[in-house]
């Protein structure tokens, strides 16, 4: 019982001390605030959609929207073998630069293809003739000046990469505030990681890169059988060429929203996806922090069931969790607070109980199962 209380204290200590270093990356890093009004550089937009013709609308809506002049910016979907009219909204949408490429006309349909939107992005690349490549999702939404906010970060910073910032829409449900809490942690994460130097999360909703970047890493040569990943995989692969050369965006023009899951069950298939690259990162120590938050959750419910026969490690189980929830608190406040999220806060504790059930159930799942997404079932191997 000793061990397990020792091992308790240096766990909990460990994992403040990882939060506290993610809260001080975030803080540090300051607002961004363009210093230009004109930019000059050319960009390409790259949009893999897959049966998305209720949202590509709204999306291609926006891009017509933006202050960037349309002489600096061209549009490229990449259809992925849709059943929709996804296609069709692209050929209809009335402007000179946006450009639709089908997938089905690139590659050998009688050979499986994995990793469908790495061959898109990789596709679109090649017929880029923008100097910066960024990249979003057909089912987000952006303001007017996102465009020109990334662009004028780039100019001014002439970094490698950019991230950008990704939110929710507001969600009334648990499930959807339950995730949109979950994702402001992740996006917070990415930042202030970012800013400490460490490249572990980013999001291809809101990705901007050089096409020379791209093209000097190799692309996904070599990851292009792995399903997901399409976004951090590019991220550390860039982040070893052009060291200190990958930057966060910290700026609301930037953000790029997105909806949450309506069901538990997509949500779950999701979540899935997300974490099934964990195993296939280049730099362990990203696996390493993962393995080691899994460990911190399943001490907290291992203190929890030895106090049914022992007080004391019910003590220690409750003041875990209160540090765990004083120190996450203080991080996502933060971040929140920037997303103008704070609203949210006030379902915290419950949400970090389900929380803790969420990540001890998802990691064994990911590793050994298989998941679902846009009508495909992907195998874990």
């Amino acid at each position: 019982m000793i061990i397990l209380f020792i091992i308790t204290i240096v766990l909990t200590a460990a994992y403040a001390l990882l939060i506290t270093y993610y809260w001080w990356g975030w803080v540090r890093l300051k607002e961004y605030i363009p210093a230009k009004k004109h930019v000059t550089t050319k960009v390409t937009v790259i949009i893999p959609a897959r049966n998305e013709e209720k949202n590509l609308r709204h999306l291609l809506d926006d891009l017509r929207e933006q202050s960037l002049s349309p002489q600096l910016f061209e549009v490229i979907v990449v259809d992925d073998f849709s059943s929709d009219q996804t296609a069709q909204i692209v050929r209809q949408a009335g402007t000179q630069n946006v450009k639709l490429i089908r997938l089905q006309d690139h590659i050998d349909v009688s050979v499986p293809v994995k990793a469908h939107k790495k061959k898109a992005i990789e596709l679109a690349v090649q017929q880029a003739t923008g100097e910066l490549i960024v990249t979003t999702d057909a089912d987000c939404r952006h303001g007017s000046n996102w465009l020109f906010a990334m662009v004028a970060f780039y100019e001014e910073k002439q970094p490698a990469m950019i991230a950008g910032p990704v939110n929710y829409f507001y969600d009334a449900g648990f499930l959807g505030k339950f995730q949109t809490l979950d994702f402001l942690s992740l996006v917070g994460i990415a930042a202030a990681s970012i800013k400490n130097g460490f490249y572990n999360l980013c999001n291809g909703a809101n990705l901007a890169y050089t096409k020379e970047a791209f093209i000097t890493v190799g692309g996904y040569d070599g990851v292009d059988s792995i399903a997901s990943g399409d976004d951090m995989m590019l991220m550390h692969r860039i982040g070893k060429k052009y060291p200190g050369r990958i930057m966060f965006i910290k700026n609301k023009d930037a953000i790029v929203y997105t909806h949450t899951e309506k069901d538990l069950a997509t949500f779950w298939q999701q979540r899935l996806r997300w974490t099934s690259k964990s195993t296939h990162y280049e730099d362990k120590r990203i696996t390493l922090i993962l393995v080691f938050v899994y460990l911190f959750n399943l001490m907290q419910l291992s203190n929890l069931i030895t106090g049914l026969f022992d007080p004391f490690f019910l003590r220690v189980a409750m003041w875990q969790f209160m540090i765990k929830i004083v120190i996450d608190t203080v991080f996502i406040y933060s971040v929140a607070k920037f997303f103008r999220r704070e609203n949210l806060l006030w379902l915290f504790l419950p949400i970090q109980i389900a929380h803790v059930v969420y990540v001890l159930l998802i990691a064994p799942f990911s590793i050994f199962g298989n998941y679902t997404w846009k009508g495909r079932t992907i195998a874990k191997n």
